[in-house]
């Protein structure tokens, strides 16, 4: 799987879960709320709204079974992406220093990449150590 379509899967099950918790939260309050109205019913009108009211925690006990189930297959998957951490490890020997020192590669190129090329913008084609003094020539002159 390319970076670009692990980002994208990664999004993709943030968002679910984010959806999921965010349906969750209006159950809880909804039932809350019809909880409220029964305590405060009275006679028949609270029978009606204890029907409705069970029916309600009945579909809760589904959806937390549900949400239980997605919780178990994700820690499920924890143990697949950690396994396979471990072997990506494992292959590129343990070096954890490594994506540090391209960083600083990276940075290193950048950073002589804008000092020729503020050298390219005054008009100087020359190398790096020219470039340098031209770029600091050019910062000290006002225009």
């Amino acid at each position: 799987m390319a970076p670009t379509e692990m980002r994208g899967f990664r999004r993709h099950l943030m968002a679910t879960l984010h959806e999921y918790e965010g349906y969750l939260k209006q159950f809880e309050g909804k039932l809350l709320v019809l909880r409220g109205k029964v305590e405060k019913a009275g006679g028949e009108a609270a029978g009606q709204l204890g029907q409705g009211l069970a029916e309600l925690e009945r579909e809760a006990e589904a959806i937390k079974g549900a949400g239980l189930d997605a919780l178990e297959r994700l820690g499920h998957a924890v143990e697949v992406a950690r396994t396979g951490l471990e072997r990506a490890k494992g292959q590129l020997g343990g070096d954890e220093s490594a994506p540090a020192r391209v960083v600083s590669k990276g940075r290193e190129v950048v950073r002589k990449a804008t000092i020729e090329a503020k050298a390219l913008r005054h008009g100087v084609k020359v190398g790096l150590r020219v470039a340098r003094r031209v770029s600091r020539r050019v910062k000290v002159q006002p225009k």
